[in-house]
C-alpha cells in the first residue's frame, strides 16, 4: 500500500513539475534579449526550467509500482519538502546581503544533507556545486550573479 502511496506521489510532483518548468520557460521567453550575441537575463531562468521540465519527465518515466511483499515501507517525511521551499523563499533576501555563492552552497549542503548523505559529504557537494555554479556563470557565460 505505501509503495503505491509512493508511486502516486512521484507521479504527482513528476506533472507539478514538469508544469512548473514550462511555466518558467515562458516567463522566461518574455525577458529582454541582447543585441551583442550576450545570453542575457533570460539564460539562468531557462536553464531551471528545462531541469525543472526534465525532472518532471524523468520521475514520471521510471516512477513504477512496487511489490510491497519485497520492499519494507517507507515513512514520508513531508518536512523535508517544507524545509526546501522555505530555502527557496529565503533565498533571494540572503543573496541580495551576501552574494550568490554562500546562500547557493548552503542550500546545496542542506538539500543534500536532507537527501540522506552524511554531513561531510554534504559540506563537499555543497562546496563544489556553488563553486561551479559560479564559476560557469560569472566566467564562462558571464552572467553577473
Amino acid at each position: 500500500m505505501k509503495a503505491n502511496l509512493n508511486h502516486a506521489l512521484n507521479r504527482i510532483w513528476g506533472i507539478i513539475l514538469f508544469i512548473w518548468g514550462i511555466l518558467i520557460l515562458l516567463v522566461a521567453s518574455r525577458f529582454p534579449r541582447l543585441d551583442d550575441h550576450h545570453p542575457g537575463p533570460a539564460l539562468f531562468p531557462a536553464i531551471v526550467g528545462v531541469g525543472f521540465l526534465l525532472t518532471g519527465i524523468t520521475l514520471n518515466l521510471t516512477s513504477h509500482p512496487l511489490d510491497t511483499s519485497s520492499h519494507p515501507a517507507e515513512k514520508v517525511r513531508w518536512y523535508r519538502g517544507a524545509i526546501v521551499l522555505v530555502l527557496c523563499l529565503i533565498m533571494p533576501w540572503l543573496t541580495s546581503l551576501v552574494g550568490f555563492f554562500v546562500p547557493l552552497s548552503a542550500v546545496v549542503v542542506v538539500v543534500a544533507y536532507l537527501a540522506g548523505l552524511n554531513w561531510w559529504r554534504s559540506l563537499l557537494t555543497g562546496g563544489i556545486t556553488g563553486a561551479v555554479i559560479f564559476y560557469l556563470f560569472t566566467q564562462l557565460l558571464r552572467v553577473p550573479l
